[in-house]
């Protein structure tokens, strides 16, 4: 009986880590997407248009489509991105980060 509940656990932990890998390919693949979307082309050989071609690809076996990835890409990101960078602007106007001295 204990090692059935064992094997439980670890297909749980296994289906858990899967899934959050799934979710990370999801993700990334559409910010490539909608990042190199506008690049400049080099023609016939480009590296980039491939790459893109692949994540999209990936993302119809996957059943997304790239426009709802992109959404759900920017859901995601923009939040982050508007947390970190407000972050770093309080962060960087300190008295302390300025070496100001205060005195009575």
């Amino acid at each position: 009986m204990v090692s059935g509940f064992n094997i439980t656990r670890y297909k749980k932990a296994t289906a858990v880590i899967l899934s959050l890998l799934m979710i990370v390919v999801v993700l990334f693949s559409a910010y490539i997407i909608t990042v190199k979307a506008d690049h400049d082309c080099e023609g016939e050989d480009c590296h980039i248009c491939e790459c893109v071609e692949i994540c999209i690809g990936l993302l119809q076996k996957l059943g997304f489509n790239a426009s709802t990835a992109a959404a759900v890409s920017a859901v995601i990101f923009i939040p982050l991105l508007t947390v970190l960078m407000k972050e770093s602007v309080v962060l960087n106007d300190t008295p302390v980060t300025a070496k100001v001295r205060l005195n009575n």
